[in-house]
């Protein structure tokens, strides 16, 4: 798969004071580490990042070249001033090419499914990323699942996928994906059924209220007899 290069700086100091002279100057604070190399603070432009940003995806390899040592490294975590959402520290985790690494892979839904198409039916997607493990140059550029022919009740499970050169880790009972039927809409027969019931209410009531009419009037013609 294509390699991103970004250029970095080794920083012997660290600390707060570090990572504010680093962004002061433009740059972003960052360190890189694994199991096959000592820790490493660095510091990356901010411009260079960003661009390079824009042509990588969270499981790209990157080509960080340290002061003319390049290190193959994957990102692993970008932390984000909460207000201007810029990066604010970066964490780079160096990787061997000869070793399996684990990596979310993400997943990219390709066409519409027959069953929201013609049947007015809801996709969902329950799943966006896909754990994987496998060697560096085996990492997809990208993983496409085609729903075109899935119609309403059609669903898909992690058990379903194949990815050549690449062991997926998540549970295969998992589901990916699903085509569910539209919303169901009360039909005219639910409101004629709900409009005599409401009749039938009502005709009991005035029933209710004549009687009581008729023994109020009874009462009266007693009450004169007695008289």
């Amino acid at each position: 798969m294509k390699e991103i290069a970004i250029a970095a700086t080794a920083r012997p100091d660290t600390g707060k004071g570090f990572a504010r002279r680093a962004r002061r100057d433009g740059n972003i604070p960052g360190v890189v580490y694994g199991p096959e190399i000592e820790p490493m603070v660095v510091s990356v432009p901010e411009r260079e990042f960003r661009a390079a940003m824009k042509a990588a995806h969270s499981s790209s390899i990157l080509s960080l070249n340290v002061d003319g040592k390049e290190n193959k490294v994957i990102l692993r975590e970008l932390q984000r001033d909460p207000v201007t959402n810029k990066v604010v520290h970066v964490d780079f985790h160096a990787i061997s090419m000869t070793k399996p690494i684990n990596i979310d892979l993400p997943i990219n839904f390709v066409g519409t499914p027959r069953g929201v198409k013609t049947d007015g039916g809801i996709m969902q997607a329950t799943m966006r990323e896909l754990e994987i493990s496998c060697l560096p140059d085996n990492i997809p550029e990208h993983f496409e699942i085609d729903v075109t022919d899935l119609g309403i009740g059609d669903s898909l499970h992690v058990a379903d996928l194949n990815i050549p050169n690449v062991e997926i880790l998540t549970p295969e009972r998992r589901t990916v994906v699903v085509i569910s039927a539209p919303t169901v809409i009360k039909s005219e027969t639910t409101g004629t059924e709900e409009e005599a019931e409401l009749a039938e209410g009502e005709e009991a009531e005035g029933e209710a209220a004549e009687g009581a009419e008729e023994a109020e009037e009874a009462k009266g013609e007693e009450k004169k007899k007695a008289e």
